[in-house]
């Protein structure tokens, strides 16, 4: 039986699963139960496991949940689904709730999937009648739905709302997680390095599109961290451009954003370049400057101790300064999800990892230009993870020349 999943060491999943219940002690006057649900098949095949329950728990399994209850012994509780025997022909074994399962994942104790309701019930009534769940109404994602599923189907049993009092764990990254991001990185670059040459021979934003998927995927046939943006002359001025499905303009700018993923962490890459691979136009040349001069600011000014508000305005003051509109942030966090939860009233200190993403966006003009990169804030200043992707002209008509 492989076992999938569990990128990191289990100590590392032991600590956060201590962690969380140690904060959900202070979320009342009784210490409250945490649930969080795992993804279904459907969606382990065509997306990937939920961020929060695989933060937790490391499993790849279907149909699993995890139980951290600081009520009781056996604290943490993984449930599993051993699936139909019938089944297996078609859809290959699934982990049961064993012995193997256990010392796998490293957890208190593991139980059928069929029991969870029952287990649940019984948790959030030690706690008075109080459980504990994650939701977000921005990018809400799986586990929110879950939230509002159990809020329905539990009568008599408030949800407290968790995810508020977990996301500090989540906004630190540890050498391992920084490892795997170096990783994910390390694909984008190579999937980048391989298409860019490409594009002045390809026809349409969906050929550029699907030759990075392929090289992104080829690695480990991961997840991408999220849907390829190709956006070609005015598609680049539309910040989260859907389509991929026009033709390339002739010397026109193509915008594109994308990642790849490596142990479940994302890789956050933007890059702005000319379809024929020289800068030839005096006007895109200009913004592509000026965008990379904001980029190299917020760079040069990422450390511990600065706001959010106070690294935006540095790094988008000459943008403003030349009459441009600030559409959006400067950075956001990033981990095992390419805007990884976080509390954005705290300042930036080490081990937290950031975009960096200034961006002037000209419809009228035909075009936009981004450029985005991946800082991981150290003691003193970041560390760009992404430096070795290209993005100064002179490099970009380099790697596009071939």
């Amino acid at each position: 039986m492989i076992i999938r999943g569990l990128a990191l060491p289990l100590a590392t999943y032991r600590r956060r699963r201590a962690g969380a219940a140690k904060l959900l002690r202070d979320l009342g006057d009784r210490p409250l139960p945490l649930l969080l649900v795992g993804c279904d098949e459907g969606r382990l095949r065509t997306v990937r496991q939920d961020q929060w329950f695989d933060y937790y728990s490391g499993c790849a399994e279907p149909e699993a949940a995890l139980l951290v209850d600081p009520t009781r012994e056996p604290r943490d509780t993984l449930f599993l689904d051993a699936g139909d025997p019938k089944r297996v022909i078609w859809d290959g074994p699934r982990l049961g709730p064993d012995a193997k399962a256990r010392r796998a994942h490293g957890v208190h104790a593991v139980a059928a999937r069929d029991t969870l309701e029952e287990r649940v019930i019984a948790a959030a009534k030690r706690a008075g009648n109080r459980l504990a769940m994650c939701t977000r109404e921005r990018e809400p994602g799986f586990q929110a739905e879950q939230f509002a599923f159990w809020k329905k189907k539990l009568k008599g049993i408030t949800l407290v709302n968790a995810e508020p009092a977990l996301v500090n764990q989540r906004m630190f990254k540890d050498a391992d997680e920084v490892a795997w991001l170096r990783r994910a990185i390390a694909i984008t670059r190579s999937g980048l390095l391989a298409t860019l040459p490409r594009i002045p021979k390809l026809k349409n934003e969906a050929e550029v599109a699907s030759e990075l998927v392929m090289h992104y995927r080829k690695a480990a046939y991961g997840p991408l961290a999220f849907p390829p943006i190709v956006g070609s002359a005015v598609g680049g001025a539309t910040l989260h451009y859907p389509y991929n499905d026009q033709p390339l303009v002739k010397g026109a700018p193509l915008l594109i954003d994308s990642g790849a993923t490596a142990g479940g962490y994302c890789a956050d890459v933007t890059r702005t370049v000319p379809q024929h691979g020289r800068f030839s136009d005096k006007r895109f040349r200009e913004v592509y400057e000026l965008v990379l001069h904001c980029n190299a600011l917020g760079r040069a000014h990422a450390r511990p101790g600065l706001t959010r508000e106070e690294l935006n305005d540095i790094a988008w003051k000459p943008i403003i300064d030349a009459g441009f509109i600030r559409h959006h942030g400067l950075w956001h966090h990033i981990g095992l999800d390419v805007h990884d939860p976080a509390d954005y009233t705290q300042p930036l200190k080490a081990g937290m990892v950031i975009s960096n993403e200034p961006g002037i966006y000209l419809p009228d003009e035909g075009f936009g230009v981004r450029i985005e990169d991946d800082l991981l804030i150290t003691a003193d200043g970041c560390d760009e993870l992404t430096k070795d992707i290209p993005k100064t002209v002179k490099e970009l008509e380099a790697v596009m020349r071939g």
